[in-house]
C-alpha cells in the first residue's frame, strides 16, 4: 500500500468505528431518544424507527466494509 491508500484506509476504519458505535447505541435501547420539534415521543413511536434506523447503520457498514475489501480488508 502507498502512503494515500494508507491514509484512505485509515480514515475508513475510523468512519467504521463512528457508525459501529451508533449502531450499537441504537441495538441497546438506550441513549436513542425522539424529539420531533422539541417533542419527545412515546415509546412505540420510539421503537417504530429503531430498526430503519438499525438497518440505515448496517447498510453503511455494509459500503465501508465493501471499500475496505476491494483495498485487501479482510474482515478481521
Amino acid at each position: 500500500m502507498n502512503r494515500d491508500q494508507i491514509a484512505t484506509a485509515n480514515s475508513l476504519f475510523f468512519k467504521r468505528d463512528q457508525v459501529q458505535r451508533r449502531l450499537d447505541t441504537v441495538l441497546s435501547g438506550s441513549g436513542v431518544a425522539l424529539a420531533i420539534t422539541g417533542d419527545y415521543q412515546a415509546p412505540e413511536v420510539l421503537a417504530a424507527v429503531v430498526e430503519p434506523l438499525a438497518d440505515h447503520f448496517r447498510k453503511e457498514l455494509e459500503h465501508i466494509d465493501a471499500q475496505l475489501k476491494l483495498m485487501g480488508w479482510s474482515g478481521e
